[in-house]
């Protein structure tokens, strides 16, 4: 059973690594994988991500903007919709210059 639960997370990480589409992001971006993210969404799709680890970059925190998408098992969905992931696992790409999130990504576990 614990064997089981260990290959379906995996499956689940290597069908969102290839679920990506690294085309959709503009450049410069960086990619963090959230255990469990930390999020503030407001009703207008803008807010935060905290504890965003980004090397070299000197901060923690990133702004969810109305540019801002999110996708679910490589769907485009309403950014609102992300607010189901706090806690849980998900991909955040992020323009390390403005600090803007770009795409919130997961996928969904079945």
């Amino acid at each position: 059973m614990n064997n089981f639960k260990l290959n379906n997370r995996f499956f689940a990480l290597v069908f969102l690594l290839i679920g990506l589409n690294a085309n959709a992001e503009t450049m410069p971006y960086n990619v963090y994988e959230a255990q469990s993210l930390s999020l503030k969404l407001a009703n207008d799709g803008t807010g935060i991500i905290k504890n965003v680890y980004c090397p070299d970059c000197g901060f923690s925190t990133v702004k969810i903007t109305k540019d801002s998408k999110a996708t679910a098992n490589s769907v485009a969905v309403n950014i609102l919709d992300a607010r189901s992931r706090a806690g849980k696992s998900a991909m955040v790409s992020f323009n390390p210059e403005t600090r803007e999130v770009q795409y919130i990504r997961w996928q969904e576990e079945q």
